[in-house]
């Protein structure tokens, strides 16, 4: 098998492996669309929080947002057989901590993360996959590639509570445009957008929704902030009303940000961090599937493993959204 290998400082090997076989209660999966996302690209640089919390180290096999076909399931496994698509989560916790057996297994300390943490991701031509932490879905791998975004989004907007409530996206990147579509089929009353880029915003007014205009202390009920730089930061506190709520999905990629604590506290604003998805999996399975959440305009580029740089690259490209690595 063939794999991407992450080193730190932007360094990337394409390596050959034997290949593996499922032990007990795994899957074998052939992958066949790997999605890039911000997360990969932090890996890639070595600014993820992650190894400045101790969490992560390398080398590191990339990708968490990835669809496969089964190629062999492991003993005692049930429920998936050889030539079902399947896409995987990507906490994977010890399922025996009080974070665990609360269900924030994303929280657990003993966790691994496919991809991320201690777990070997899907940007190879071959991996093992825990069949508890597998879907089936039902439609093309594409789409499929999307739902762990989607399924992040999902967490996103149910955290904040979003129905009969006026919504503002700030960044309308992939997660953006995934969290708004959420946000409108769970019952926002109103969802706008705001973004710096003119190609994401005429992207985001082809699937309906317009632009936020700052109209002062008459702001939106709720931002949900889905980029991490310090003017998408300030924009979503600033926008919001008093007494609204700022759900935040977005990395920053530093250790630290300028943040105005006062008017957070001034302006009674409820912050909500939100990390990963776990059990919002099937909802976004579903979300996709009905075509409430709709994924094709949000793929721009795909390109082979043997040109994982490249797709890396062009990850910054104008004009650019969501990136495909198709082992």
């Amino acid at each position: 098998m063939l794999a991407i290998e992450f080193h730190g400082a932007e360094r990337l090997e394409l390596v050959e492996r034997p290949d593996p076989a499922p032990a007990a209660g795994q899957l074998l999966i052939a992958p066949s669309a790997v999605g890039i996302c911000g997360t990969d690209i932090e890996i890639f640089e070595g600014s993820l929080a992650y190894f400045r919390m101790g969490i992560a180290e390398y080398p590191i096999v990339p990708g968490h947002e990835w669809t496969g076909v089964v190629v062999d399931v492991g003993e005692g496994v049930a429920g998936f057989s050889p030539g079902d698509q399947v896409v995987g989560e990507v906490a994977i916790g010890c399922g025996v901590c009080v974070r665990c057996l609360a269900g924030r297994s994303h929280l657990c300390a003993r966790r691994t993360e496919t991809g991320i943490v201690h777990m070997d991701g899907a940007m190879a031509t071959r991996m093992v996959f825990p069949a508890a932490y597998a879907h089936v879905v039902p439609f093309e791998s594409r789409a499929a590639a999307l739902v762990e975004p989607t399924s992040v989004a999902l967490h996103g907007v149910t955290r904040g509570n979003v129905a009969g409530r006026s919504v503002v996206i700030i960044g309308v990147g992939p997660i953006g445009l995934l969290t708004a579509q959420i946000a409108r089929a769970r019952g926002a009353a109103q969802v706008l957008v705001a973004d710096t880029r003119a190609d994401r915003l005429q992207l985001a007014a082809s699937l309906g929704f317009a632009a936020y205009e700052p109209v002062g202390e008459d702001g939106p009920d709720v931002a949900l902030l889905c980029a991490g730089g310090p003017g998408a930061i300030r924009a979503a506190f600033d926008f919001v009303r008093p007494g609204g709520t700022v759900v935040a999905l977005g990395l920053s990629g530093k250790p630290e940000i300028p943040f105005d604590w006062d008017g957070l506290v001034v302006r009674d604003i409820d912050l909500i961090g939100v990390l990963g998805s776990v059990g919002y999996w099937e909802g976004a399975i579903e979300l996709i599937a009905s075509g409430a959440v709709v994924t094709e305009p949000l793929v721009t580029q795909t390109f082979g493993i043997e040109h994982a740089r490249d797709a890396i690259e062009r990850l910054v490209d104008p004009g650019s959204l969501k990136v495909l690595v198709e082992p």
